[in-house]
């Protein structure tokens, strides 16, 4: 059996070092379900691995949703996160009012210096496609976990076409990996005791 390894990934992904998790709240994973998402599980199992992997190498991680609008007080209607999958105090987070994190400018701040980030969650064909878009305008790399997201099903089109059709897309503004070849290629490779060659 014979494999091609795309380095590219592997050498652009390593350099990705604040990881953004997207959209992981409770009603999101709920309509997601209702639509069959396929391998809905699987992209949660892989969001908590890059989650605990970011923590385990101090990657910084920023969780996003969507805001109630400007201008509300009360927060009180929003969405539960999903259990497990809840940020921490050292976490970033961040309210957006439009699909792309960009819409929130100290997200935008974040990015502007680490110039670089992996994304990831839920709602893909939307957020993560309007982030990648906007990253690829303001000149910061992207690099999108596929197998650590889903989309949601629109008209005519069910939810595994709607996320292949949004991988293909995020592919024309950011670098498409697994969940393991990000951890692969942020985990820190000790230099003493590996040959080369």
């Amino acid at each position: 059996m014979s494999t091609v390894i795309d380095l590219r990934t592997y050498v652009g992904a390593s350099n990705r070092r604040l990881l953004v998790m997207v959209d992981l709240q409770q009603k999101n994973y709920d309509a997601l379900a209702r639509d069959n998402a396929p391998d809905l599980q699987r992209s949660l199992d892989n969001c908590t691995a890059a989650i605990r992997h970011a923590r385990a190498f101090a990657i910084p991680i920023a969780f996003t949703r969507q805001g109630d609008g400007p201008g509300v007080l009360e927060r009180s209607s929003q969405s539960a996160w999903i259990s497990g999958l809840e940020p921490r105090r050292s976490d970033m987070v961040f309210e957006r009012q439009q699909p792309s994190c960009y819409s929130n400018h100290l997200f935008e701040n974040v990015v502007a210096q680490a110039g670089s980030f992996a994304i990831a969650g839920l709602i893909a064909e939307e957020t993560c496609l309007a982030t990648a878009i906007d990253a690829s305008r303001r000149g910061h790399h992207v690099t999108f976990l596929s197998d650590a997201s889903a989309s949601r099903c629109r008209h005519n089109a069910d939810a595994a076409a709607v996320h292949v059709l949004a991988t293909r897309a995020i592919e024309l503004f950011a670098d498409v990996a697994s969940t393991g070849q990000w951890l692969v290629a942020t985990s820190q490779r000790p230099l003493k005791g590996h040959r080369y060659g």
